[in-house]
């Protein structure tokens, strides 16, 4: 299994918006091979700052995850709203 996080900063003001673009590509990502979980959480302490929790069942569902159009799609939608590019890690479960 590979795990993914992705940590962003959202801009003041955009929030919903970056939050909607979420909603529509969840079920698109539930619906690739190899996609186990597909999570958004905020963080606690600001309410602009978000991680993504993704897991896979290996890096070749990943990187089909990497080559569709809804993820290409969602981050021609999502960039423009973070304040700086996506903090990105790679995971493998030990226990």
């Amino acid at each position: 299994m590979v795990i993914v996080t992705a940590k962003v900063k959202i801009q003041p003001g955009k929030v919903e918006e970056f939050l909607e673009a979420f909603r529509w590509m969840k079920p698109r990502v539930m619906k690739d091979p190899g996609a186990i979980l597909y999570s958004l959480n905020r963080s606690l302490d600001d309410p602009n700052e978000f991680i993504f929790y993704e897991q896979y069942e290996s890096d070749e569902a990943f990187a089909y995850h990497l080559s569709t159009d809804h993820f290409k799609t969602l981050a021609g939608r999502i960039d423009p709203l973070m304040t700086v590019p996506g903090d990105i890690g790679r995971w493998a479960e030990v226990v």
